[in-house]
């Protein structure tokens, strides 16, 4: 059962090793990283007002 073991841990990890890598390789581009960092915050303010003027609209503090 021992070398079962060790067999199925190294071939995950031998199939993982692809996304590791590109993980690897995003995260040292911190250029890049800032972009995604910027564009996640834009789209989620924009979800957020949205949710939030649903919220104003429904309690009666914005009518439309």
């Amino acid at each position: 059962y021992g070398d079962f073991k060790v067999a199925v841990g190294q071939a995950v990890a031998d199939h993982l090793k692809p996304v590791r890598d590109e993980f690897k390789r995003l995260s040292a581009d911190k250029a890049y990283l800032e972009a995604c960092y910027k564009t996640g915050a834009e789209r989620a303010s924009v979800l957020a007002n949205r949710t939030l003027d649903k919220v104003k609209h429904k309690v009666g503090w914005v009518k439309r």
